[in-house]
């Protein structure tokens, strides 16, 4: 199971909605894939949520075949676009029948029409072909190399997020079934890739405003306190005591939207009960501290 961020309980919607798109890596190959590893750790993490993942994963499809189905797939989707596609490109380059600014217009195509629906496209880089004994596949890895500059350079111009598949796998074939498609144990690093890519997004796009519980809670010394933002605020965190006293201003500043962790220390506290307030755009909301020694 994947470690959950604090931030999974201040999600602001009621859905998780995910489309993924892409060729064979994306589809599934060999009974295994990302999607169900994926599902299971959004459903462990965000308790309460609706998780729906969509596949529309072809075997075989380049960037080039994939363009005339993509308007069906996003049609009438929201949330997640998902896109993991280019191992096929890398073949068609390898071999000639393609170019890379080919393969660079049609992923931009991909990224321009899922903004316009309102999605949150990520790119996944593609993973490396095993060349060990394959001086073909050597060749294909130097265009994945350059296919996946691109992706990342595409992910810059567009403030977008990359969920870096290769960089996870990199080159240990023990993940994998055949020289480019995963095994099993392969497909559950792709869903994390995935997961912490997504839950990055969340963080930083999709958050009400929220206030965490320290912790620890009861604290000795130091605790930490988390707060999400939907926009970006000022941020006033104070601490009181029982009798309504300011005792302590925690923290004073501008901040991000998305979720923040700061640390604060009680030593100075004499032992008691306490109640910290955050106060953020017009609204206010508290927890219960209590300092022991």
């Amino acid at each position: 199971m994947p470690s959950c961020s604090a931030a999974a309980k201040f999600y602001s919607k009621d859905s998780i909605n995910i489309t993924v798109f892409g060729a064979s890596t994306a589809h599934g190959m060999f009974g295994y894939d990302f999607e169900k590893p994926l599902q299971s750790d959004f459903e462990h993490c965000y308790t309460g949520k609706i998780v729906n993942i969509t596949n529309n994963g072809i075997p075989g499809e380049t960037t080039t075949q994939g363009l005339a189905r993509f308007p069906g797939a996003i049609a009438g989707r929201t949330g997640f676009m998902l896109i993991l596609m280019g191992a096929n490109d890398a073949i068609a380059l390898t071999n000639k029948k393609l170019k890379l600014s080919v393969v660079d217009k049609n992923m931009r195509y991909y990224i321009k029409t899922s903004l316009e629906h309102n999605l949150i496209p990520i790119i996944g880089t593609i993973q490396f072909f095993n060349d060990t004994k394959s001086d073909f596949n050597k060749t294909c890895n130097l265009y994945v190399k350059q296919i996946n500059a691109l992706y990342k350079k595409i992910a810059k111009d567009n403030n977008l997020y990359v969920a870096d598949i290769n960089k996870a796998l990199g080159r240990d074939w023990s993940l994998y079934k055949d020289d480019i498609h995963p095994n099993e144990q392969g497909f559950n690093l792709l869903g994390f890739v995935w997961f912490d890519t997504v839950n990055q997004a969340i963080e930083d796009k999709l958050l009400l405003i929220g206030l965490n519980q320290n912790y620890p809670n009861p604290v000795r010394d130091n605790t930490k306190i988390g707060f999400s933002l939907s926009q970006a605020g000022r941020v006033q965190i104070k601490l009181y005591n029982m009798n309504g006293a300011i005792v302590k201003d925690i923290y004073d500043d501008y901040q991000s939207s998305g979720y923040h962790e700061l640390t604060t220390s009680a030593g100075d506290l004499v032992p008691g009960i306490y109640i910290y307030v955050m106060q953020v755009g017009g609204q206010q909301m508290s927890k219960k501290m209590i300092v022991i020694r």
